[in-house]
């Protein structure tokens, strides 16, 4: 749907979409050119990437967005909190953002639940040669005859995360927390948190606050796209944005916190983004369920696990890796649907 995704985006002028999957010389695997014609004749021509989670810019031109962290890394903003006599991740968001970032992150996380609210009632085929029936709406009515509490979690956790994927594949509103491919993670763990564990908006506002910090410090210092790092930058980056505002959510500490964003995308590294015939719906609405359940286990590790021993592997350090990992993999590993899963699935 990128096409219709564009010529709605340029309504009501006609745009016309063509797909060049001949052209070699790109800076970018995620390019496209856009060429306006005027009425005199005239042409204009640019070519733009996405970099990821909603991020553009202009070939040959440098992104840079407006930075106001004076640090870049997990380790920067520790060193950040304990020179200012900071405890709390949460107060150093508000005293650097201002309170506005509230509400900023309460609509954002509120438009992510009405988007599973209003897929678990869509059953239909999705968009695309596939046709994929849409789950989520089974998966959620199975999870709640259940009766083991731990099978009960796992269930809902997945039909959540389906729901949002499902959602994306049909072309409903999501939010990219932190991509479009990877949006089901994070909205399924902490809708989980609301609706079963009857977390407040407000506490669930501000654990999503630090999650989306933590996976910034992904963006700077290596990508989310799948397109130029493979699946464990998508998925990877979700669920560590997931099981770091999980952590926040339930009180753990700092190094807690940093425990569980680092098991998440640890245990993601090398993972190929091998979407089947280019439709972002097989592996992926499958991984999204499966990434939301790491993350709530990812969680449960730092809470239980981290206190008895001190990670040797750093936030910071698990993120170099997924970095150098992505730039090895060969193109066909990377969103093209040209290798892995898309070169075997029929």
């Amino acid at each position: 749907m990128t096409d219709k995704t564009i010529i709605d985006a340029f309504l009501p002028y006609d745009t016309k979409v063509i797909f060049d999957t001949k052209e070699k010389n790109l800076s970018h695997p995620n390019t496209m050119r856009c060429k306006a014609i005027y009425e005199d004749g005239t042409v204009l021509s640019k070519r733009y990437i996405s970099l990821g989670g909603g991020a553009y810019q202009e070939e040959n031109k440098n992104y840079s967005p407006v930075d106001i962290y004076p640090f870049t890394t997990f380790n920067g903003m520790k060193e950040y909190m304990e020179n200012e006599k900071i405890d709390d991740i949460y107060e150093l968001i508000e005293r650097i953002e201002g309170k506005d970032i509230f509400a900023y992150g309460n609509n954002l996380l509120l438009h992510s639940f009405n988007t599973i609210e209003e897929s678990l009632k869509t059953k239909d085929v999705l968009p695309g040669s596939l046709k994929l029936t849409a789950v989520s709406g089974e998966i959620y009515k199975k999870a709640m005859e259940n009766g083991d509490e731990t099978e009960k979690r796992i269930m809902l956790l997945t039909a959540y995360a389906y729901a949002t994927a499902e959602a994306n594949a049909r072309g409903m509103e999501i939010v990219t927390n932190p991509t479009c491919g990877s949006a089901g993670v994070v909205p399924a763990v902490l809708y989980y948190e609301y609706k079963m564990k009857n977390q407040s908006i407000d506490n669930l506002t501000k654990a999503y606050l630090v999650g989306a910090l933590i996976c910034n410090f992904i963006k700077e210092n290596a990508s989310v796209s799948g397109a130029l790092l493979g699946c464990q930058a998508e998925i990877g980056s979700a669920s560590s944005f997931a099981s770091a505002s999980l952590s926040y959510l339930h009180g753990l500490s700092l190094y807690q916190i940093e425990y569980a964003a680092e098991v998440s995308m640890e245990h993601f590294l090398g993972l190929t983004c091998d979407p089947v015939d280019g439709y972002v719906q097989i592996p992926c609405i499958e991984r999204n369920g499966i990434a939301a359940i790491h993350a709530y286990s990812a969680c449960l590790y730092s809470k239980n696990i981290a206190p008895y021993r001190k990670n040797r592997v750093t936030f910071d350090t698990v993120i170099q890796a997924m970095n150098s990992t992505g730039n090895e993999l060969p193109s066909d590993l990377k969103e093209t649907s040209l290798g892995g899963l898309a070169k075997f699935v029929v």
